[in-house]
């Protein structure tokens, strides 16, 4: 499962990589549209803009609900190792109750 992940995560970085440069690309433009007056953007240009940012949006909220599940696990994994680190605790206080208590009779 891991590896599927990872594998997932290689192609999603480039995809970021692609996507990336060209919003770079747009953003250049739209830079440079405030120092020179005359360019104006294309209505291509709009639509590339307008559906970078909602991929990007798409990405980002996909992102931040891997983030929450991964916390959530660990979050559990850390309650999971509590819990049971208690219980390896009192297992061994027990232990050591009936070791006093056999070698006392």
């Amino acid at each position: 499962m891991s590896q599927g992940l990872t594998g997932s995560c290689f192609k999603q970085q480039g995809a970021f990589s692609e996507k990336d440069e060209q919003l770079r690309q747009l953003l250049t433009k739209l830079d440079n549209m405030n120092n020179e007056a005359a360019e104006t953007l294309s209505s291509d240009d709009l639509i590339a803009i307008r559906r970078q940012l909602a991929e990007n949006q798409t990405v980002l909220r996909e992102t931040f609900d891997r983030l929450r599940q991964s916390q959530e696990e660990t979050e559990m994994a850390v309650r999971r190792r509590d819990e049971l680190n208690a219980r390896v605790t009192q297992l061994e206080a027990d232990y050591e109750e009936l070791l006093g208590e056999s070698s006392s009779t």
